[in-house]
């Protein structure tokens, strides 16, 4: 097996985040009375979502986005991807090992998972933003998987990403990146071989068949 170890990025690689992402952060503007971002100007996201917020709305208290993001965070859920469910249990049926590094914070990140139907079981650890020394782009936020492996094996591993950042984070620890279509930066693997680029993280099986 070449690449035992398999690292996911979660939103839009395994859960389809982002339309609703942007339709909440639409929503919750209208209902304030601020100016509404256009899809385009959702798709940039900061080091952190409050630093996105304060990016977005300048010029307005972002403990009033918050505070109305709480009353209608739950109409607005998220679901897994296509097919992805059944190819991580296939995939660890196979015995690979499974991980989730992402940005996003521990605060949602279960509520997310439980909607998607992505079960914990299936993967050895789960690092949010507040489990890493330091997130995305930055190499670093993979030394939590290093560290529950007992050293690091960036050559056994790849690391399944639908963003820029996910790239340049993958690059910089030695990790063979696998990019896939299902975010909104469908052209921001420009530079990135074809080859490794999918169009869903559903089909990453057969593209490890053809790594052996």
């Amino acid at each position: 097996m070449r690449y035992p170890v398999l690292i996911f990025d979660l939103d839009d690689t395994l859960i389809e985040s982002f339309p609703e992402y942007a339709r909440m952060h639409q929503r919750i503007a209208r209902d304030l009375g601020w100016p509404i971002p256009t899809t385009e100007a959702l798709i940039h996201y900061g080091p952190t979502w409050p630093d996105t917020l304060a990016r977005l709305w300048p010029e307005h208290p972002i403990a009033d986005f918050l505070a109305h993001f709480e009353r209608v965070v739950h109409e607005h859920r998220y679901r897994a991807l296509p097919d992805v469910v059944e190819t991580l249990a296939s995939l660890r049926e196979r015995g690979h090992s499974l991980w989730i590094v992402t940005k996003r914070s521990r605060s949602r990140l279960d509520q997310r998972m439980r909607e998607a139907e992505l079960a914990r079981e299936l993967f050895d650890g789960i690092f949010a933003d507040e489990d890493q020394p330091f997130g995305k782009p930055d190499p670093r936020c993979f030394e939590p998987v290093w560290a529950a492996l007992g050293g690091k094996r960036p050559e056994q591993a790849i690391y399944v990403g639908d963003r820029h950042d996910d790239l340049l984070a993958a690059r910089g620890a030695g990790l063979t990146f696998v990019g896939v279509r299902t975010g909104p930066e469908p052209h921001g693997f420009a530079e990135h071989p074809p080859e490794h680029v999918l169009d869903s993280a559903a089909v990453l099986p057969s593209w490890l068949e053809a790594q052996r």
